[in-house]
């Protein structure tokens, strides 16, 4: 009878859960916007058919619901100067006000110290002698970094703000992971690759992240998932975004990059995210006129080789411990695929999933998290999950030669608010 009202409450909590992603948050994106007034195609701020369309772009955005507005740079040209943020931007894409999340281009440092963007936006930029934050929407958790390297210490090895992404990335540990900047890392458009930013990359990579937008090429353009090198990598990759199509106008593409999946160099527009629990969602909007669209859904990985796996919002780690009849013992090995909420474990081969475990937040119906957990499996294990808060634990044990039974814990840590 205990065993059939647990999970009569587990599947009405799966269910509340279920409901709400429609809750999800919902962002935009896309950099290199708003031309300044001197630009031919100014055109009193409602530009031409092919340029200066960031008040067309903004207004796809205007009563759309959004959580947050993600600028990718170059925000305001020629010079990013307080004057022409005020009197062409302000009008324009100002009007989403406090959604906007901004990021600094190159142009924004054309000014000396950027202090156009940082007396514009104020505390929402951040650290004006740095220009990188973070922050967390929904379950995931969103990287803003500056890659105006000379223009704040360097963004490489040893850096202030590598040091700063990698103590921000072990701080923060989440199923899903966004981080963006100005200047792309791959690019077919005229810039082309940059190696500069292959430390970014490569901690990111390194840290399990999925999404990585930029601007600065004008155009847009998605790569499939792939490694810090540039090899395709669909398990534990990280996809770009290039999306350069915030209202200046758009540039040809001069080659085809490896892993370049989708490219855009007529429309101007912007990209709409869905960040889910477990992946995302992604959609171009283009400008009215525009007749280019690139729709699709993904979802978040685990970082490769981990043996820790984050549960709701990194609240919580489950690890895993195994022995097998030959003797030999290992760690439990994350499986690929992420999610907020639940975790997958493998132990001899990664495409031999072993043990789901999941945390459940059970604190309105008995002020307890429960922990579920179900293997396919007759060697032992131990599981921890683990309290990063307060440090309790609850352990579960299948000695060797059991085929492991579902844990069905409604009990299992006393550790809510």
């Amino acid at each position: 009878m205990k065993l059939r009202i647990a999970l009569c409450a587990a599947l009405g909590l799966a269910l509340a859960q279920a409901a709400s992603h429609a809750a999800d948050p919902v962002v935009a994106a896309a950099g290199d916007i708003a031309c300044e007034p001197s630009n031919p195609n100014f055109n009193g701020g409602n530009g031409t058919a092919f340029a200066c369309r960031m008040k067309d772009t903004s207004d796809l955005l205007l009563g759309g619901g959004y959580d947050a507005v993600l600028l990718l740079g170059d925000n305001q040209y020629l010079d990013g100067s307080l004057a022409n943020y005020r009197t062409v931007f302000a009008p324009t894409w100002g009007r989403l006000g406090p959604l906007l999340r901004p990021a600094p281009g190159n142009h924004e440092y054309v000014t000396p110290g950027a202090t156009g963007y940082y007396d514009y936006f104020g505390a929402a930029a951040g650290d004006r002698t740095q220009g990188w934050y973070s922050y967390d929407l929904g379950t995931w958790h969103v990287i803003v970094l500056n890659s105006n390297c000379g223009d704040i210490g360097g963004c490489g090895p040893g850096s202030p703000q590598l040091r700063w992404l990698t103590d921000d990335l072990a701080t923060h540990p989440r199923a899903c992971t966004l981080a963006y900047w100005h200047h792309p890392r791959f690019s077919s458009g005229p810039h082309g690759d940059d190696g500069t930013y292959d430390a970014f990359w490569r901690t990111l990579y390194d840290a399990g992240a999925d999404v990585v937008l930029a601007g600065h090429d004008h155009d847009y353009e998605r790569f499939a998932p792939q490694t810090p090198s540039g090899a395709a990598d669909p398990e534990h990759g990280i996809r770009e975004f290039v999306v350069g199509t915030g209202g200046r106008e758009t540039r040809p593409f001069v080659t085809v990059d490896l892993n370049s999946q989708v490219r855009n160099d007529i429309d101007l527009g912007v990209l709409k995210l869905r960040l889910r629990a477990d992946g995302y969602d992604w959609q171009f909007l283009p400008v009215p006129g525009g007749s280019f669209t690139d729709a699709g859904s993904a979802g978040c990985h685990n970082p490769p080789d981990a043996t820790s796996i984050p549960l709701d919002r990194g609240r919580f780690k489950a690890e895993v411990t195994w022995s097998s009849f030959d003797g030999t013992t290992g760690l439990g090995k994350a499986a690929g695929p992420a999610a907020d909420g639940s975790g997958l474990f493998w132990f001899f081969a990664s495409d031999n999933w072993e043990l789901l475990v999941k945390v459940l937040d059970g604190c309105p119906l008995n002020n307890r998290y429960w922990v579920f957990s179900a293997a396919t499996t007759n060697v032992g294990y131990t599981l921890t999950v683990t309290d990063t808060l307060t440090g309790k634990t609850a352990r579960y044990e299948n000695p060797l030669g059991r085929s492991s039974p579902a844990v069905t814990d409604v009990g299992a840590l006393a550790v809510c608010p």
